[in-house]
């Protein structure tokens, strides 16, 4: 079986998830107290992390669950997936470079996290508010690749760290349809210290070891997306 990268493999996650939820939200919202959405990120770090990483893009997946038979107060559960940075170069395999592979670099970063969350549950504009805890994954991927994209000749993590995290955050929900609702968010990642690559850690390439940075991550993420159900 082929080794499928980390990127692709989180983004096919969040896409089912996605997917799951809108049927399920759609078929039994009346009968199941169950909300979920998905957005479109901008990651923003700030503090010691702005130093080395100037942005990231990414998708999160939330669904929220409401006890006892109300509207207002949820448990929240998310999936976010970032990107703070990828780039590719050709590079030469054999005597008079008769093997051209491109190496692909990726910089990514996985969060999970669950917690209580509050919003209004009627009108034209629906605030909400919400804190959250769980994990934050940062890794760095490389795969090798020949000039026929399907052939994954190398594919290794040069670096990945693990840690606790924490964040708090909010938004608008407005609705658009039936149970359809656009959601603007905004999310304070609060993710203590960890270990990561940013793209000058490889320097020119003949470096023996990649440049491991160390550092707070902390960072805002903004979305745009859709929320469905409740």
């Amino acid at each position: 079986m082929p080794d499928i990268p980390m990127p692709r493999i989180a983004i096919a996650v969040a896409f089912v998830c996605l997917f799951s939820t809108a049927a399920g939200a759609q078929r039994s919202v009346a009968n199941y107290p169950v909300s979920g959405g998905i957005h479109g990120l901008y990651a923003e770090p700030i503090g010691d992390f702005r130093k080395y990483v100037d942005r990231g893009w990414g998708i999160g997946v939330d669904g929220r669950w409401f006890p006892a038979a109300q509207k207002a107060l949820s448990i929240r559960g998310d999936i976010v997936f970032l990107n703070y940075g990828r780039f590719t170069t050709r590079e030469c395999f054999g005597s008079g470079c008769r093997i051209q592979i491109d190496i692909n670099t990726s910089n990514n970063i996985l969060s999970g996290t669950v917690g209580p969350e509050l919003q209004v549950p009627s009108g034209p504009i629906r605030p909400y508010a919400y804190a959250v805890g769980g994990f934050t994954t940062f890794w760095t991927q490389t795969s090798a690749e020949g000039q026929n994209d399907n052939d994954n000749v190398f594919d290794t993590t040069n670096l990945r760290d693990n840690i606790l995290s924490a964040a708090f955050g909010g938004g608008l929900r407005i609705p658009v349809a039936d149970r359809v609702m656009l959601d603007l968010s905004a999310r304070r990642h609060v993710n203590g210290r960890a270990r990561y690559l940013t793209r000058d850690s490889f320097g020119d390439g003949s470096a023996t070891l990649p440049l491991v940075r160390e550092s707070d991550v902390n960072m805002w993420t903004y979305g745009i997306g859709v929320s469905l159900g409740r």
